[in-house]
């Protein structure tokens, strides 16, 4: 075979041949540089979709790190809830020994008032019968005196 692949063909053929080829190789260019501008295009395309998700993942990194401070706060008020129910029971707990307590005071405070009541009544009925005691002795020492003043 000949080192130059041409050879033997007329200037006309060889003409014809590079005239297609040419055609053939704008054509190929023509559609790689059409491909290249679709490519071009589609390379954008990705990179604003990349910046996109780029943008979507930090949105995701603030709603996750939003929601972990949620959790803690909600925590945190369940801590609070619970100890406030704990502090409501044993608040409820001392209430019903207060409450208890005042009704064992007051049923106190009746017997002690029923006492004073007897008692005063006791000592009125003493003092009148002191007071009559005496109002007899009178009675007696004047009739003495009265019996007396007769014989004499």
């Amino acid at each position: 075979m000949s080192q130059f692949p041409f050879q033997g063909l007329e200037d006309k053929e060889l003409s014809a041949f590079t005239c297609s080829t040419e055609s053939e190789s704008k054509q190929q260019l023509n559609k790689l540089k059409a491909s290249h501008r679709i490519s071009l295009k589609e390379i954008a395309v990705l990179k604003c979709e990349n910046s996109k998700l780029d943008t979507v993942m930090k949105e995701n990194v603030m709603l996750r790190n939003s929601l972990d401070e949620l959790n803690l706060e909600r925590l945190q008020h369940v801590r609070l809830i619970q100890t406030t129910e704990w502090e409501l029971a044993e608040q409820t707990c001392r209430t019903e020994n207060f409450e208890i307590e005042i009704v064992r005071l007051k049923e106190e405070n009746i017997s002690l008032t029923n006492t004073r009541y007897r008692l005063t009544m006791d000592l009125k009925s003493k003092r009148d019968a002191r007071l009559s005691c005496n109002n007899k002795q009178d009675e007696i020492q004047r009739l003495k005196n009265s019996k007396f003043q007769r014989y004499t």
